[in-house]
């Protein structure tokens, strides 16, 4: 099968970071945005104590999870693949504590003084974990761990904002940072000489085609209902629909980031 070229990669950078600029612009640099995703916050159901998989996040098992995604990928696409897939991990992640603690801001348009959330560090964590396996596992399998990883990432999406731990543009924030730092990867990746790789047979090959149609239809159709929620809640008013909506356009998000995903790793 016919890799991704450098070109189409670094678009699939390029759109990410649009996304993401444009969620931050919103969502965190303008009073409606502000407003309009606090009213969101405001409906959830706050908790500290929310169920798996968003609580089994913690330093330890971020590094047990990364080091496990670079043996597999040791094991079935060589060693340069789990080094690529474990520095641009690490970029991922180092990337979205510093965006958030040290170089982007959120203005105060209110009374209430509010850090700065944008993106989230939970988001980026999961999707790194994703976008690791469909890197690392075998290409006949990227259509499956893909279609699994979209489950995943729409679920602590979810999570994320029924629980009230992030508002919708930080959610959004880190599935685009993590598309960003892999097209990035996939731009960049070392000449063909120096890579392992495994053809896929053309049974996996048509899997992985269907698989990856599955996912980019159903996040369109996710996103697409997600957007026409919010703006019914904006004029019925209503924050718990506006929540609702903002729940089933990241699931969709999700789903796009793990198709874009699938086809980044393709070299």
């Amino acid at each position: 099968m016919r890799g991704i070229g450098r070109g189409k990669a670094l678009l699939y950078a390029l759109v990410a970071l649009a996304v993401g600029a444009v969620s931050y612009l919103i969502g965190v640099r303008s009073g409606f945005g502000q407003s309009a995703e606090d009213s969101a916050l405001g409906a959830s159901n706050f908790t500290y104590d929310p169920p798996a998989p968003l609580s089994l996040v913690n330093t330890a098992t971020v590094a047990v999870a990364l080091l496990v995604v670079a043996l597999i990928a040791w094991v079935y696409r060589g060693p340069l693949r789990a080094f690529w897939i474990l520095g641009f991990s690490g970029a991922a992640l180092l990337a979205s504590q510093l965006l958030k603690q040290q170089w982007l801001e959120r203005p105060s348009f209110s009374d209430l003084s509010v850090d700065n959330t944008f993106p989230s560090g939970h988001m980026t964590v999961f999707a790194v974990a994703v976008a690791g396996l469909v890197w690392a596992m075998p290409a006949a399998s990227r259509g499956i761990v893909a279609l699994l990883g979209a489950l995943l990432v729409g679920t602590v999406s979810w999570q994320l904002l029924a629980f009230g731990w992030h508002r919708p543009s930080d959610v959004l924030g880190g599935i685009a940072l993590v598309v960003l730092v892999f097209g990035v990867a996939s731009a960049l990746h070392p000449p063909a000489k120096a890579r392992a790789t495994r053809p896929e047979a053309p049974g996996a090959q048509s899997m992985n085609r269907v698989l990856g149609a599955i996912l980019t239809i159903t996040g369109w159709v996710l996103v697409g209902i997600g957007l026409l929620l919010v703006g019914l809640a904006g004029i019925l008013g209503s924050d718990e629909l506006l929540l609702g909506g903002s729940e089933v356009a990241m699931v969709g998000a999700g789903s796009l980031a793990a198709r874009a995903f699938m086809r980044l790793s393709e070299w």
